[in-house]
């Protein structure tokens, strides 16, 4: 697989549902259109794909006529994204790019408002949220930052890098999947909802023309939600490196090498984003045992070898405190 795979917790998933609005009667039609097994929701250790989650994301969006479902006081009208992209795509620079959808967003956005502030070293990205009380869900802030982040992005045609991410409130269940959506440190009960980045990434210059607004619009919420990480955290570098060459074939001192440090520079690294090298090994496994059980008519023999094991039942075992259950419990719930 030369793209890396993502998967997003069951809890993730549930709290999307949940504040979409979608988690009553119509719940279980539209997780089986998005071919997400319902059994997969109920396990804490459940994992959906990112092919999935998009496919779930667009189901409930088209169902609402929203945009960000329900997650708002109000909705957000089909095209309406499309309309703010069409509007900055002539901007000359990510800066004045940013500026003007923060404009757009106060057409688009009434229960809050989105500011760029800019300093000569550090920029920010701010919601400002009433003094009456917040009128949104929590996850349309969440969502909303992973909008502009995923939009400056594609813009430029690279990852814009985030000094950190804050948010105004408690840390929710499913915190570590910030770890896969935003490429900075994130922090909870924080003064204001905002994404920090370095003021000289605001003069990089727009990659793109108006003719590539349509496809980026046909895959949303696709390149807004999952962008590429390549240059932001070192556990993202080894888990870019262990897909390369073989999760299966790959340690510590060789992944090391790669990326032109020592393995005891790279344990230090990782531990400060608080995370270990096995830790990240094992989390790429699951998300890709969850794709090959997904996707593949591979063997379970076949699978575990794919991903390192030496024998089915080690395999077996991994999958089992990964998820809660077996792969081959896995698989029967996919196919139910």
């Amino acid at each position: 697989m030369s793209q890396l795979a993502l998967t997003l917790s069951s809890g993730f998933v549930n709290a999307f549902l949940n504040a979409s609005g979608a988690a009553g009667g119509d719940a279980a039609f539209l997780v089986q259109q998005a071919g997400i097994a319902e059994a997969v929701l109920k396990e804490p250790g459940g994992r959906v794909t990112e092919d999935q989650f998009v496919a779930l994301y667009r189901l409930i969006a088209e169902k609402y006529d929203d945009e960000l479902p329900q997650l708002l006081s109000h909705p957000v009208r089909g095209g309406a994204l499309k309309f703010g992209v069409l509007s900055i795509i002539n901007a000359p620079t990510m800066g004045v790019a940013i500026y003007r959808y923060t404009r757009f967003l106060r057409l688009a956005i009434h229960d809050f408002q989105v500011e760029l502030i800019h300093s000569p070293d550090i920029s920010r990205i701010v919601i400002d949220e009433p003094r009456g009380g917040r009128r949104c869900k929590t996850m349309a802030i969440e969502m909303v930052l992973k909008v502009i982040h995923g939009l400056a992005s594609w813009l430029v045609g690279r990852e814009v890098r985030l000094l950190r991410v804050d948010f105004a409130f408690d840390s929710p269940p499913y915190a570590q999947e910030f770890q896969n959506l935003f490429p900075g440190p994130v922090f909870f009960n924080q003064p204001a909802s905002q994404i920090v980045l370095d003021s000289d990434q605001l003069s990089l210059r727009i990659q793109r023309v108006p003719r590539d607004v349509k496809p980026f619009i046909a895959r949303l919420p696709r390149d807004w939600i999952f962008v590429s990480f390549k240059d932001s955290f070192v556990t993202h570098q080894v888990r870019e490196q262990l897909m390369r060459m073989g999760v299966g074939n790959m340690n510590i001192e060789e992944i090391a090498e790669a990326l032109r440090m020592s393995s005891r520079t790279l344990c230090r690294k990782l531990e400060a984003e608080r995370t270990s090298f096995k830790k990240v090994r094992d989390d790429l496994r699951r998300d890709l045992a969850v794709e090959l059980l997904n996707n593949s008519n591979e063997s379970m023999l076949e699978i575990a070898l794919e991903l390192g094991f030496g024998e089915v039942s080690s395999f077996h075992r991994a999958f089992r405190t990964w998820t809660g259950v077996t792969p081959g419990t896995y698989r029967h719930m996919k196919d139910s």
